[in-house]
């Protein structure tokens, strides 16, 4: 976690805030790292002008700007004395001004609190945006998290023959080690595994039989096992708790994590689309649209927002 300093803290109003001030805010000493804290105020939409004059509108920004800056003044005295700290007040879309800002001021880590949603899902629009398209680390933390972190579980698919995903999880490992040696706290890296195409081989065309399938499941199973050895040989030193489940991706992982009931998980989002950035991929987005804890994402090297 040492790589981390230039800190982000988004700010969204409400008690939701003082517990990732609070992560935010022991990561940056124990860094000697910077926060900035930043409020994002939408604009007054245009249908306004139609009922409120210039004068009126502009009380109302100025009122609005003047009440989210008081808010972060006293934000800023949840923070340690010796931590470099500075306020800025943002106007437009969140996501999009969150990640303009980080993409200005090269920050390298986003720490946010994890906001009510409206529609029932265990994230919201603002927050899947980011995870979608934030260039830099996005840390999601559940406003109930209790400190230190008792249980941190790495999520990991390290395919050799992608060096993208690959590099990915080696520094996934490397951040889950770090926090877990930071915090004290157990480990567990899970991986899940499939026969590719199984149900077709059990059809009328293959029609495989259940003991050539079960051969075949465990070469390939001894293969993803190689792999998580690879990828964990050079983590030895820390005492990691190894899983690896077959089934389907997506809701494997889902019903797994909430079977452990983690206090946090870490995740790599890889793209797999033309449209870089657009989406996180289906396992990622629907992990992380179904588990309740808190969130720690990542990007590959080299990752391009969309945004501008």
């Amino acid at each position: 976690m040492e790589r981390f300093k230039n800190i982000l803290f988004a700010s969204f109003g409400g008690k939701e805030d003082l517990v990732a001030l609070d992560r935010a805010n022991r990561l940056a000493k124990n860094n000697k790292a910077r926060i900035t804290l930043v409020r994002v105020v939408e604009e007054i939409s245009k249908a306004a002008s139609y009922f409120l004059s210039k004068k009126q509108i502009a009380g109302m920004e100025e009122a609005v700007i003047g009440q989210a800056q008081n808010d972060l003044d006293n934000l800023t005295q949840k923070i340690d004395n010796s931590v470099e700290v500075e306020t800025k007040i943002l106007v437009g879309k969140p996501f999009i001004e969150i990640i303009r800002t980080i993409l200005i001021h090269s920050h390298d880590i986003i720490i946010k609190a994890k906001q009510p949603s409206q529609k029932g899902e265990n994230l919201d629009s603002a927050d899947l945006h980011l995870l979608r398209k934030c260039p830099c680390p996005v840390w999601i933390i559940k406003p109930t998290q209790r400190k230190p972190f008792g249980k941190i579980i790495i999520a990991v698919d390290p395919d050799p023959s992608d060096h993208e995903r690959l590099s990915l999880h080696i520094d996934l490992v490397k951040l889950g080690t770090s926090l877990a040696k930071n915090e004290n706290s157990k480990v567990e890296v899970i991986h899940t595994w499939k026969v590719d195409g199984e149900a077709t081989l059990r059809g009328p065309r293959f029609r495989m039989s259940d003991e050539e399938l079960n051969s075949m499941a465990g070469e390939v199973q001894k293969a993803h096992i190689k792999w998580m050895d690879n990828l964990l040989t050079p983590f030895s030193d820390s005492k990691i708790k190894v899983s690896l489940v077959k089934g389907e991706p997506g809701p494997t992982l889902s019903a797994l994590i909430e079977k452990k009931k983690p206090d946090i998980v870490l995740m790599g989002t890889v793209a797999r689309t033309g449209l870089p950035g657009l989406l996180i991929g289906n396992t990622a987005e629907l992990v992380l649209g179904q588990i309740s804890c808190s969130v720690l994402t990542i990007k590959p090297r080299g990752f391009k927002t969309p945004v501008a």
